[in-house]
């Protein structure tokens, strides 16, 4: 058993994980299954520790829901309790390896931070690249996120519960699927994740010494001079290739920052859109 194990399985982590799924299952229908954990929660907290400690606990399938924007893949609520109480050790685990460029997670700033650096420097810059990943999350190769996963996690323990989110089972009306690329959408791991996915990108622009800002797969990248800029647009895409992932074509900008870069075709509304200063 190592320390992260140990700490996933603590008193103090399953009862802040405890604590976040109360409070974000509340408006649930009463006949979810978070009203059932809560009301025998005494008699499984001591079994959900001991199976975490002892390496033997299993992820459920998911359930699939499909809404009128967006299908989301629905976690049990003892299995979400787990993945926040992974999400909570393994954020500042990783945290000194993350880039501090990149703004999304907890703590690093958010949007307004992002907004904010890339108003501070666009003065000093004339060209600009910016862009997203196409469908990010659905485009995360398994593989090549656990080799990172594995560079950080040594934890047997804990890379096994990794390893289930990612190779999740899916009920959709009673027809279980086993997924084999992407990670989950509304999920507490899968921010923490989709920083870590990128980190190769964050550590290109950083041997490059460009000024550069993420917000988890949205980017821009600032440039003096048209060398700079190309070196930086050479450089990202030897990095995607190598991530097997790619630029959204609609949200990608290159060129100069007077033209205005913060309305993309089929813009997100992520990061600069509409009321980011000067952009």
């Amino acid at each position: 058993m190592t320390n992260l194990i140990a700490k996933i399985a603590s008193e103090e982590i399953i009862d802040r994980a405890y604590e976040w799924l109360c409070h974000t299952r509340a408006p649930y229908h009463h006949n979810a299954d978070v009203w059932h954990l809560r009301r025998w929660w005494s008699e499984k907290k001591p079994q959900l520790q001991q199976q975490l400690l002892a390496g033997q606990y299993r992820f459920r399938e998911l359930r699939l829901f499909r809404g009128t924007d967006r299908t989301v893949e629905w976690w049990s609520s003892q299995d979400a309790l787990v993945l926040k109480a992974i999400s909570l050790v393994l954020a500042p685990h990783l945290a000194p390896h993350l880039s501090h460029r990149c703004f999304h997670l907890a703590g690093t700033g958010g949007l307004k931070g992002a907004v904010r650096e890339v108003a501070a420097q666009i003065r000093h810059h004339e060209f600009v690249f910016r862009s997203d990943i196409k469908s990010y999350y659905a485009s995360i190769y398994h593989d090549v996120l656990f080799n990172l996963l594995s560079e950080y996690v040594r934890d047997e323990f804990v890379l096994d519960l990794l390893w289930q989110y990612l190779k999740r089972c899916v009920s959709d009306d009673g027809l279980c699927s086993s997924i084999q690329q992407g990670i989950a959408l509304a999920c507490p791991l899968s921010p923490l994740i989709g920083a870590l996915y990128l980190k190769p990108l964050d550590d290109r622009m950083a041997e490059l010494g460009c000024t550069y800002v993420r917000y988890m797969d949205d980017w821009v990248v600032l440039a003096p001079t048209r060398w700079k800029l190309r070196a930086a647009i050479k450089a990202v895409n030897e990095v995607l290739s190598e991530l097997m992932v790619e630029k959204h074509p609609d949200k990608t900008f290159i060129g100069r920052i007077s033209r205005g870069f913060n309305r993309c075709p089929s813009d997100s509304g992520k990061m600069f859109a509409e009321g980011s200063p000067a952009l």
